[in-house]
């Protein structure tokens, strides 16, 4: 399970180790191809630069391809240039190009994963993975049964079982209609807080099939006012009371704030960046977050990217929301050109992204959290109950 852990954190992370090397000569050609600009355009470029340098590695840049013409919804463009990609690195991108396809186009999915479970480059690991993956994509497919077989050979496999991982191994295992084995660990699921509505639903359904005529939404209300209970009471023990310091920022139009801005209300403050997985991935839950107090005028968020990795952070940020059809509030925390500093996360001493803090209507961080919480529900639950709780 660690080595799978670090695999996954490979994957997310993603482009950050080819950052760290020299820049090429023609990086500003390659910066090109992450701007909002005609995708033959961008094939033009990549296959120009491809030609003139073919020793070089390009696979970051057609992965930048891959993920463009899977936001087109263009799956045979998108899978042309995944196989473009080096076999060994293939890995590294396809977790993401397939929950990116699950989104509109199952079948391309089901092709992709299918393909990169023969690459015979694959270690032990990255099967693991492709079989958690191809599992998700045949329960969506509705094929049950292959679901199962494929997360039932990954759950076996894995020296050691996470919680989440043991909550899909019974979530699929009731899909096949085994209920009297799986209720039990399933209702373990929905006191742990871990449960999304498909999961509630498929909960009340093995319900029904065993406790025929019984209220089944009642069933599920005492399980997750157990889940309540203990995660409330969790939460306040993890409160505290830190004055946040008095940052200045701008947004993506330079219209700068600060912290005595919001004096009254409650703020949430995000460090993300484009280079990294984990955060681009726990923004969904944060736009269902900003949906849902889009009407409290108490409640404010600030979407702050840092530890920039290109030339032109704003443009990079701007494009990613705009291509994943995010519409969440832009600042940009750049590096100071003396101290090579990003002065906003340095000033919150943050030590990785993505990492939220929660701070009152009187400038004290209520609540600092990092990394990612998946599934998405289980994320707004947990930071709704940070901001009530910071009120």
């Amino acid at each position: 399970m660690k080595k799978l852990s670090i695999l996954i954190a490979i994957l997310f992370i993603g482009c950050a180790a080819y950052s760290q090397q020299a820049e090429p000569p023609y990086k500003a050609s390659l910066d090109s191809l992450k701007m909002l600009i005609d995708l033959s355009k961008k094939e033009a470029i990549l296959t120009r630069l491809i030609k003139a340098h073919p020793a070089d590695n390009f696979d970051q840049y057609r992965a930048t391809l891959v993920d463009n013409f899977v936001m087109a919804k263009n799956s045979a463009k998108a899978l042309y240039y995944f196989n473009q990609i080096t076999e060994t690195a293939r890995i590294m991108y396809v977790g993401s190009v397939a929950e990116e396809l699950m989104t509109y186009d199952l079948k391309a999915a089901e092709i992709l994963i299918q393909q990169e479970l023969a690459n015979k480059t694959n270690i032990k690991d990255d099967r693991l993975f492709l079989l958690n993956v191809y599992s998700e994509v045949m329960d969506r497919l509705g094929d049950h049964n292959k679901a199962f077989a494929a997360i039932k050979e990954c759950y076996e496999q894995m020296a050691g079982k996470s919680a989440g991982m043991t909550a899909k191994y019974y979530y699929l295992m009731s899909k096949t209609g085994r209920y009297q084995e799986a209720l039990p660990e399933m209702e373990k699921t929905v006191i742990a807080g871990l449960a999304d509505d498909n999961f509630k639903d498929e909960l009340k359904n093995a319900y029904l099939k065993l406790n025929p005529g019984k209220d089944a939404n009642a069933y599920l209300t005492g399980l997750t006012s157990q889940f309540e209970e203990k995660f409330k009471g969790k939460l306040i023990a993890k409160m505290i009371a830190e004055q946040a310091p008095d940052f200045k920022l701008k947004d993506v139009n330079d219209k700068e704030v600060s912290l005595s801005d919001f004096k009254g209300k409650i703020i949430v403050l995000d460090f993300w960046a484009t280079w990294c997985g984990p955060c681009k991935r726990s923004l969904p839950a944060m736009q269902l977050l900003v949906n849902k107090y889009k009407d409290d005028p108490n409640v404010k968020f600030l979407f702050i990217h840092t530890w920039e990795h290109v030339a032109d952070p704003k443009s990079d940020a701007v494009n990613y929301l705009l291509t994943h059809n995010l519409d969440l509030p832009l600042y940009m925390d750049v590096k100071n050109p003396e101290t090579k500093k990003n002065p906003v996360v340095s000033a919150f001493g943050v030590e990785g992204i993505p990492t939220k803090f929660v701070i009152d209507g009187n400038g004290k961080i209520r609540f600092k959290t990092s990394g990612f919480v998946s599934p998405n529900e289980a994320a707004v639950k947990e930071l709704s109950a940070m901001i009530e709780l910071s009120r």
